[in-house]
């Protein structure tokens, strides 16, 4: 592929939903072990220009005293072209070098010689880009005091204002830029080094494309920082007001990026591109990224690499938490680390404020060359990173495929298909090692692993040590990834057969908690498996060592997914002292069999078939329970018997009894008459059991009145999901507006499909004006309060989503 960033120009990745899709398993490069809750917090470093592993710039003194060194002469006013000058120096700097000497098989026998051209202070206006031949250094006199800006008026001359010379990619060649600004005028006349001075226009485009700027506005892709080969180094560079890539490594291997600054200060604005960017396949090996610095005025991904190989990105700082910045860029997110086809990466030691670590696939970008075929995260560490208030979850990983146009998705293996158009190659992910992280407020959960495709991953990947503090902060509770729905949670896997997730701790310390599990198994509406997770000390055959630890109001530690959790409970909604909501609709394969409610992350109830009573029932006490123990309130419909049923309600001990005396539908409503309002909503809701068959669906329903007592309709639910058993309750509801000539109303009770014989069995009657027949009563009162209500299935006790009220 070629090296021309502008034949790889990025999609547009901001804020992005995370979908997810066989190598044989090698060992990882690196330690799994992990002390106990190792997680700690690393130093809160201010964003600052000033070195903090660098060595001081040159001077010019000791430039002249170096023979292969030359003193750049060029006019270093701001209004003056300055690139003549700078090509001559370069050009005398070239002359000073040679080429490495190598043997047969490649070996460096003489080291090659280097040359440097140093820049005095001052600001350098360049109407061409700058490109260094191999073995020439390009070194300014500090970061602040040496700029190099793009001449807008050539901008057709500018990919790069800094780029490697084409054609001259020596064997055992070596080149620095150090110790300078990049100035790319996307602002015209910004980015000084001045804080002070907020982000002219943020989210617009660069003056020089706008074309109520300029005449002759400039094409996408202009005026990027610098563009590097085999073997640089950028160092105590600051990269600022750029409209393209600002640090672009592509097809470029032993790279070294070290103590350099992003940032939009002095009212500068850049696009929205990568601050670094870059890939290329198996040329991209071994960059390192270490001890560099982004400011909260950037714009775009700190790092995002595709299709490349054992990088290291560690000790950063990215600053990324200004809101009002995203709105005006009309972003969720900025300033996130992407790995997409990144195996054998290490990222360690990094300080995140408001990013985040995402490791996925390069399944999104057209797949022509390198992205034709797929490759999955992989043999990659994430350790001893820091991360707060992340705009999205803490660290993802995300394991994807596309499918070929016959429906299949790619083979198995590392081979490369460019030459075959109907079939590419997918490389699984896994074995990764998430470990020692410290994750404080992200917006949704600290730690999630997915995918769209089970075959997208052959390995376990180990989850150890890490804590996870106050997830869902700010956030919603319950979100969808694109390839699964979570509820928040500490850790989450979606994906995965014998992922290890032990020794973590996962903390809630907030007055009203927003973490609602520890670990989260599975994700609803996911097309892909977990299975065979550990989560103890796999050292500990006992599984008593090393589990995860809750801290803190978190309701529950784990939760595990299964098609076969309920609906959500609804409409929640709080009175002084009562929290009322609307049933779950009820799931032929899950009935519901009760909720339980969360004060401040503390259980306060567990409510077995629902709340003791139907919250504004206007039927009586015994048309509501038949506690009376007459069923005289009940008038049968066809084919029907009622009775009183002693030994078996939903509270108290009796119920109704509907006895079928032929095929097909039982039936019964109450006698009694009850007014209603048109045009109001009015729901009924009643619950069943089988007694002596195995059940049919059982339907809630309402019928309507004339003020004279004609019957206008007879309603009832079409859910088919409501079939009564004979294990448990099973509770249906119907909701309507009651008709512009409504007057009266009757609850209407009935079950489907009966055979001779049969009795089914009706309590917990009612019928109320709104939608909700659920509660629950807080003695101590709602005001102040978050609560969260699930409800939970006949089957395993598995969980619904959350529904949430903060009162």
């Amino acid at each position: 592929m070629s090296k021309n960033p502008k034949s790889a120009q990025r999609a547009r990745r901001t804020a992005r939903a995370l979908t997810a899709a066989v190598l044989p398993l090698v060992a990882a490069p690196f330690a799994v072990a992990s002390t106990a809750f190792a997680a700690e917090s690393l130093p809160d470093t201010p964003y600052s220009l000033a070195a903090t592993v660098a060595p001081a710039p040159m001077t010019v003194a000791e430039c002249q005293a170096d023979a292969s060194c030359e003193v750049n002469q060029a006019v270093n006013v701001s209004s003056v072209e300055n690139h003549a000058g700078l090509y001559k120096a370069i050009a005398r700097a070239t002359a000073k070098t040679s080429p490495a000497v190598l043997d047969a098989d490649g070996n460096v026998i003489t080291p090659a010689k280097t040359a440097t051209v140093l820049i005095p202070e001052g600001t350098y206006l360049l109407s061409r880009p700058l490109l260094l031949p191999p073995n020439v250094n390009l070194r300014g006199s500090g970061i602040t005091r040496t700029t190099l800006t793009l001449d807008t008026a050539y901008w057709r001359n500018f990919g790069f204002i800094i780029r490697y010379q084409d054609n001259q990619n020596w064997a055992g060649a070596s080149n620095l830029v150090s110790d300078l600004t990049v100035n790319g005028n996307c602002r015209i006349g910004k980015g000084q080094p001045d804080a002070s001075q907020p982000v002219t226009r943020p989210g617009e485009i660069c003056d020089f494309r706008n074309p109520a700027m300029t005449s002759d506005p400039a094409k996408d892709n202009t005026g990027g920082g610098i563009s590097v080969a085999d073997n640089w180094t950028v160092r105590q560079v600051r990269f600022t007001n750029l409209e393209y890539f600002k640090l672009w490594i592509n097809n470029a291997s032993n790279v070294h990026v070290i103590d350099n600054r992003w940032d939009n200060w002095g009212g500068a604005e850049s696009h929205e591109e990568d601050n670094i960017g870059g890939g290329g396949g198996a040329e991209n090996d071994n960059v390192v990224i270490e001890y560099n610095q982004w400011d909260r005025t950037i714009r775009g991904n700190s790092f995002d690499f595709t299709n490349a190989f054992n990088t290291v990105i560690r000790n950063n700082v990215v600053r990324t938490d200004n809101a009002s910045l995203m709105s005006a860029r009309k972003v969720g997110d900025y300033g996130s680390m992407f790995l997409e086809d990144v195996p054998g990466a290490q990222v360690t030691g990094n300080l995140l404020v408001g990013g985040h670590i995402i490791l996925q696939s390069n399944v999104r970008y057209d797949h022509t060359y390198d992205n034709k075929d797929v490759g999955n995260a992989r043999d990659t560490l994430v350790a001893n990173n820091e991360i707060r208030n992340s705009h999205w979850a803490g660290i993802t990983a995300a394991y994807e495929d596309y499918t070929d146009a016959d429906g299949t998705i790619g083979t198995i293996g590392a081979g490369n298909s460019t030459g075959n158009a109907n079939d590419h190659f997918m490389r699984p992910g896994g074995n990764n090692v998430f470990r020692d992280n410290l994750i404080v407020n992200p917006k949704l959960s600290g730690i999630l692993i997915m995918g769209s495709r089970d075959e997208a991953k052959d390995a376990p990947d180990t989850v150890t040590g890490n804590r996870i503090v106050n997830a869902g902060f700010g956030g919603s509770l319950s979100y969808s990834t694109g390839a699964g729905t979570f509820d928040t949670t500490g850790i989450g896997t979606a994906l995965g057969v014998g992922d290890k997730i032990y020794n973590n701790v996962i903390e809630d310390n907030q007055v009203r908690p927003t973490t609602l599990y520890g670990v989260h198994l599975g994700a609803r509406k996911a097309t892909t498996t977990t299975s065979g997770t550990v989560l103890s000390d796999p050292a500990d055959p006992t599984g008593q060592s090393g589990r995860n630890t809750l801290v803190g109001n978190i309701p529950t530690l784990l939760r595990t997914v299964t098609s076969q959790a309920v609906e959500t409970p609804t409409n929640l909604v709080a009175t002084s002292n009562e929290l009322t909501w609307k049933e779950s609709t009820a799931m032929a394969v899950a009935p519901v069999a009760g909720y339980k409610v969360f004060r401040n992350g503390v259980q306060v109830a567990d409510m077995p078939l629902g709340s003791v009573s139907v919250p504004g029932n206007l039927l009586t006490v015994n048309e509501a329970s038949l506690e009376g123990g007459v069923a005289a309130d009940y008038t049968a419909g066809s084919k029907t018997s009622v009775g009183v049923y002693n030994g078996a309600g939903v509270r108290g001990g009796y119920s109704l009894a509907l006895t079928s005396a032929t095929t097909g539908q039982i039936s019964a409503a109450t006698t009694r008459m009850i007014p209603v309002t048109p045009g109001q909503m009015y729901t009924s809701v009643s619950s069943y059991r089988a007694v002596n068959n195995n059940g049919h669906r059982a339907r809630a329903g309402i019928v309507w009145f004339t003020a004279d007592g004609t019957m206008i309709a007879r309603m009832a639910t079409s859910n088919y999901g409501s079939v009564d058993n004979g294990n448990g309750w099973t509770t249906s509801s119907y909701s309507q507006a009651a008709p512009a000539n409504a007057a009266f109303a009757q609850v209407f009770v009935a079950v489907d499909e009966t055979v001779p014989g049969e009795v089914h069995l009706v309590d917990r009657i009612g019928l109320v004006a709104g939608t909700n027949t659920e509660s629950f009563w807080d003695p101590n009162g709602t005001a102040g309060a978050r609560y969260h209500v699930v409800a939970y299935n006949q089957l395993n006790g598995e969980y619904s989503a959350t529904a949430v009220l903060n009162n």
